[in-house]
C-alpha cells in the first residue's frame, strides 16, 4: 500500500492480520454504499474476485476512508487493490519505506487536497506547506489531518494545518 492507514492494524480488533485478510461483508456492505453515493464504480464488488482482485480489510478500510473524504480513486489506484501476493502482516511506518522520500503519489495529493480544502485553509497556505513534501510524510500527514478533524480542533485552520505538518516533518525529516 502507499498509505499508511491513520489507525494502524495492530489497533484493529483483528490485529495486524487485517492487511492479509480479505475484506468482511460488512466492508464489503458499506464500500458499496460509500461509493454508490459518491458515483464511483468499483468492479470487483460486482462479482467475487472480479479481475482477480482479493482486496484485503486494511485496503478496503483505506479506501472507504478516501470516499468518504470525497476522494475520487483514479482507475490505476483501484485496478492495483488486491494485487499483492505477497501480502505483509503489518503496515511499517513510513520512516522505514525504501520509498518514503519520494514525491507523494497523485492519489495522495487528491487526498490531501481534500482534507485542507474542509479545514478552509487558504490555498496560498496549503500550497507552501505542500511544497517538498514526501512520500511518506504525506501519508502521515493524511492521517494527522482525519484525526484534527474528527477531534473538532479549536483553532484557526491554517494553524491545525501548519501544526499537523510540523509535527509530520518533525516526526520524519526529509
Amino acid at each position: 500500500m502507499e498509505y499508511y492507514p491513520w489507525r494502524p492494524a495492530e489497533e484493529w480488533a483483528t490485529g495486524g492480520g487485517a492487511a492479509i485478510k480479505p475484506m468482511t461483508d460488512k466492508q464489503r456492505g458499506r464500500l458499496y454504499m460509500v461509493a454508490k453515493k459518491n458515483g464511483i464504480f468499483v468492479a470487483f464488488l460486482g462479482i467475487k474476485d472480479s479481475n482477480g482482485q482479493a482486496v484485503t480489510k486494511a485496503e478496503a478500510y483505506i479506501l472507504i476512508n478516501m470516499i468518504q473524504d470525497g476522494v475520487r480513486p483514479s482507475k490505476e489506484f483501484m485496478n492495483s487493490l488486491g494485487r499483492n501476493p505477497d501480502a505483509y502482516t503489518t503496515p511499517s511506518h513510513p520512516r522505514y519505506w525504501v520509498r518514503r522520500d519520494n514525491p507523494p503519489t497523485e492519489m495522495q495529493r487528491v487526498w490531501l487536497n481534500a482534507l485542507i480544502d474542509r479545514l478552509r485553509v487558504p490555498e496560498a497556505v496549503k500550497e507552501r506547506g505542500m511544497a517538498g513534501l514526501t512520500l511518506g510524510q504525506a501519508s502521515l500527514l493524511i492521517g494527522r489531518l482525519r484525526e484534527e478533524e474528527y477531534s473538532r480542533p479549536n483553532g484557526e485552520p491554517s494553524m491545525v494545518f501548519a501544526n499537523a505538518l510540523q509535527e509530520v516533518r518533525n516526526e520524519l525529516p526529509a
